[in-house]
């Protein structure tokens, strides 16, 4: 018992649990559908209509691609605009209208009534034709082609049961009976050469081409009475008939038959019913809408759940949207005005296919109701804030808008995402939405600054097209500078300073500075002073932070006079050995007085700029070489020593002061060589120089510089008293000195490490000097032999004389026509005229001929006479030697 206890609560809530479930899938399914986009719009038929149905009661309507027609219980019939406004009225009835028909071409109104008459009314002129009956007529179909045949055709029928073609013939009309016997005929609908009715037995189809009746669709069994509900009957097109009866829905599709004549007495046409479903309510009105159908649907008055007693609650009509295989896809109530009142029999569908328009009527109120358009698809979607989608389907139909616009929606879509806090997104989609609008723009930057977040927009804000006014930018600027310092240098660098008032942002800087100094904002004030043209005042800031292109904009704009007293602010940047370059450069714009004034605390730095102007001009900064004596001792010890080389103007005894002080032995002994104390500087090599300087190697070069005997034999002394030295002594001095001489100085019995090795280095290097001596003297000979035998072919060389020659004392031509006309060529290559030679060679004051030259007074007067080239005679006069010789002689 206890295990069967606990099975039925097991059960139990498994029970409840799928309960649950299905509840949660049922209202997730009811979210879906509310959230489902409606198919149609609705509006009601204004104007005239109201005006109209104030004082009537619609009964029937027609639609036409032109014009609509109305008739109404009072028997009247209306032609209206699709505005419902009135066009034509005509009283054609004394009572109520039930049906009319509008000819294919809009010409032709034909209308039935309860009084038994048929009235068709021209709508282009006075013609009206006027048909009576003996019974209510409840249903009227004009031929589509009414306005073009002259048998003027129409059918009709109603209560008496019978169908009649009505044709106009010579004399009177006459209406031929095509079917009767069956209850009233509800309505009747023509298209093409078929017409369609239907009576309480169901509905059938006859082919006028024929004459025959082609196929008779029954009523499903258990429909109601045919009086209650009425049927609704509509061509979709020629050959398909759409049928709504009740609660149930056929659509037939009418077919040639293959061979006609195989079965006697056939029609040629068929009907196959291609649709056929039941629906859970009552159908007032049946269309085609594209693939799918568009049914009024009619809910009979029921309880509530919770109603026990009482009148039943009546329903609203509803449009529904369906499949042609029932599925619905949408359905809406329609607010139609006291349809508490109304039966599934008051209201009517009509509808106009071209336009896909519906026309829902009742009695009291007439709804319009058309296919959404873009503009009502966006509407749909900004009410439930489904802005991005709105968004998307404007901008990709943006030509379709009729109410909506594109910005406007953008609009709406930037104000969600900032109340939603989506503050990125929105700011991103204004450049895409504002455009080039400036005064939109305008109005959403100072809509994020409310809301402190300009940062989000700024990136996004036009500076050229369009241009905002100067205040916004200063506006983005002031929050930059006040809440992210790094921002508003970056959009220091990236705006054009020409978008707003660079004093008012320069002001602002400096106020904000004097509340809290940050080096960013000071690199933002350094670039606008360098928008300004402020360029003195940008370099100061530079050299503070000791950043940025200093070096460059001192150049560029000639800022000298503006770092006369920011030497050490320049020493001191980043790269000192560009700013030593810089000064060096322009000593003539900044003095070298004024520059070591400033670095007299900087010692390093006023070493390295020194150091640069003695390296440029060893002359240049002569006042202040006694200070860099110091200051090459305290920094840069190797280069003392090429210092006091290069340099006279300094005081030497102050530079051994200094030297000694530091202990710098090599500038030491440099020094006593220049104050020519040359022992001294001696015995401080050999005494003070430690063994990895070498100071007998060192000691000898020097005694070889200064030449002096005597300070060998200082040297030789001072060696001998250390016989360490004396070893390295022998290996070096055999150049210079005697080895026999020094050997014999050398007492006797001292240790000398390496002796043998040394004297035998000595024996060789004598060798060797004699050995290169004989070399040099053979070399000597031979190049005297060669140098003489060239200069012995070369003065057998012939010389060219013509024409063009001329004397090189008279300048004339050398030939000449005159009986004394002998002509003198020395190997100088100059040419004389003997005459001219005679009176050249005059005699000078003591001047005689040495060597193998001759004297120069000497007359000349035979072709042996040894005369002297006057021109080479008195260049050589003046070195002191007479070399020219006469080549020869010859009579022209």
């Amino acid at each position: 018992m206890g295990n069967n206890k606990e099975d039925e609560i097991v059960d139990s809530e498994e029970e409840e649990e799928e309960e649950e479930e299905e509840s949660e899938e049922e209202e997730e399914e009811e979210e879906e559908e509310e959230d489902e986009e409606p198919k149609l719009k609705y509006q009601r038929l204004g104007n005239n209509v109201q005006e109209i149905l104030k004082h009537d009661q619609a009964s029937c309507m027609s639609v036409h691609d032109k014009f609509l027609a109305l008739g109404t219980r009072y028997g009247c019939v209306y032609m209206l605009d699709f505005n419902g406004n009135e066009i034509r009225r005509w009283q054609s009835h004394s009572a109520n209208v039930n049906e009319m028909s509008i000819d294919q071409n809009g010409e032709y109104i034909g209308s039935c009534s309860d009084d038994g008459k048929v009235v068709i009314n021209a709508l282009y002129s006075n013609d009206m034709q006027e048909h009576t009956y003996n019974r209510p007529l409840l249903s009227i179909a004009l031929d589509p082609d009414y306005f073009r045949h002259k048998s003027n055709q129409f059918c009709t029928g109603g209560k008496s049961g019978q169908i009649s073609i009505n044709s106009k013939g010579w004399f009177r009309a006459k209406d031929t009976v095509i079917h009767s016997g069956e209850g009233p005929i509800h309505t009747i609908k023509w298209r093409g050469p078929f017409i369609a009715w239907a009576n309480d037995a169901g509905v059938k189809i006859y082919d006028c081409g024929t004459n025959q009746r082609i196929t008779y669709i029954n009523r499903p069994p258990g429909s109601p009475r045919p009086d209650l509900y009425r049927c609704n009957l509509c061509w979709e097109n020629d050959h398909t008939l759409m049928i709504g009866w009740a609660n149930s829905v056929k659509i037939g599709l009418i077919k040639e038959r293959t061979d006609p004549g195989s079965g006697m007495g056939l029609p040629v046409h068929y009907v196959e019913i291609i649709a056929m479903f039941q629906t859970d309510y009552f159908i007032s009105g049946l269309a085609p809408f594209g693939e799918y159908l568009a049914v009024l649907a009619y809910v009979e008055p029921s309880l509530d759940p919770d109603q026990e007693t009482g009148d039943p609650k009546a329903h609203l009509p509803e449009l529904r949207i369906i499949t042609r295989t029932n599925e619905e896809i949408s359905s809406d109530a329609l607010p139609i005005q006291n349809f508490e009142n109304y039966r599934g029999a008051d209201y009517r569908l009509d509808h106009l296919a071209s336009e896909s328009l519906f026309y829902i009527v009742t009695p009291g109120d007439i709804v319009v109701a058309k296919p959404r358009d873009l503009d009502d698809h966006i509407s749909w979607l900004m009410e439930r804030k489904r802005y991005e989608e709105a968004l998307s389907s404007a901008q990709q139909c943006v030509g379709q808008l009729q109410q909506h616009k594109l910005e406007d929606i953008g609009e709406k879509y930037i104000d969600h995402l900032l109340e939603t806090g989506k503050v990125n997104e929105a700011a991103a989609l204004c450049s895409k939405i504002l455009k080039s609008d400036g005064k939109l723009w305008e109005k959403w930057i100072f809509r994020f600054h409310k809301i402190k977040q300009l940062k989000a927009i700024s990136p996004y804000i036009p500076v050229g097209n369009p241009r905002l006014s100067d205040t916004v930018y200063e506006m983005v600027l002031n929050y930059f500078l006040h809440y992210d310092t790094e921002g508003f240098l970056k959009t220091i660098t990236e705006w054009d300073h020409n978008l707003y008032n660079i004093q008012n942002v320069i002001t602002a800087v400096r106020e904000s500075l004097k509340r809290n100094p940050s080096n960013i904002v000071y690199d933002a004030l350094a670039k606008l002073y360098t928008y300004d043209k402020q360029f003195d005042k940008t370099l100061e800031i530079l050299l503070k932070l000791k950043r940025g292109r200093v070096f460059e904009l001192i150049k560029k704009h000639n800022l000298f006079d503006a770092i006369q007293d920011k030497v050490l602010l320049l020493m001191e940047f980043d790269d000192s050995e560009e700013a030593v370059r810089l000064l060096v450069d322009n000593t003539d714009k900044i003095p070298i007085p004024q520059v070591v004034q400033q670095l007299q605390q900087k010692p390093r730095l006023l070493h390295t700029y020194l150091n640069a102007i003695f390296l440029k001009d060893a002359h240049l900064g002569a006042e202040f070489h006694e200070l860099q004596v110091s200051l090459y001792a305290q920094y840069e010890k190797d280069m003392l020593l090429s210092f006091l080389k290069a340099s006279v103007y300094y005081p030497l005894a102050a530079a051994y002061t200094v030297c000694e002080q530091k202990g710098l032995y090599e500038a030491m002994v440099y020094i006593l060589g220049r104050m020519g104390n040359t022992k001294e500087a001696l015995k401080l090599i050999i005494e003070k120089y430690p063994p990895d300087k070498h100071p007998v190697r060192t000691a000898i070069e020097f005694a070889e510089e200064v030449k002096d005997d005597e300070l060998w034999d200082d040297l030789i002394e001072k060696c001998l008293q250390k016989p360490a030295f004396i070893s390295e002594l022998l290996e070096h001095i055999g150049a210079h000195v005697d080895p026999i001489e020094l050997i014999n100085k050398i007492p006797k019995g001292m240790e000398i490490i390496g002796l043998r090795d040394r004297l035998v280095k000595i024996i060789s290097d004598y060798n060797l000097q004699m050995s290169l001596r004989e070399g040099c003297k053979e070399i000597l000979k031979a190049d005297v032999v060669f140098l003489f035998e060239r200069l012995y072919r070369s003065l057998k060389i012939g010389l060219k004389i013509d024409d063009q020659t001329k004397c090189a004392s008279c300048s004339s031509a050398i030939t000449s026509a005159k009986p004394d006309a002998s002509v003198v060529v020395f190997f100088c290559n100059h040419v004389y005229h003997h005459r001219c030679l005679k009176s050249t060679n005059i005699p000078s004051d003591n001047t005689s001929a040495t060597g193998n030259s001759l004297a120069l007074t000497r007359e000349i007067s035979t072709m042996d006479e040894r005369v002297w080239c006057t021109i080479c005679a008195n260049t050589q006069n003046k070195a002191g030697r007479l070399t020219t010789r006469v080549l020869g002689r010859k009579k022209m």
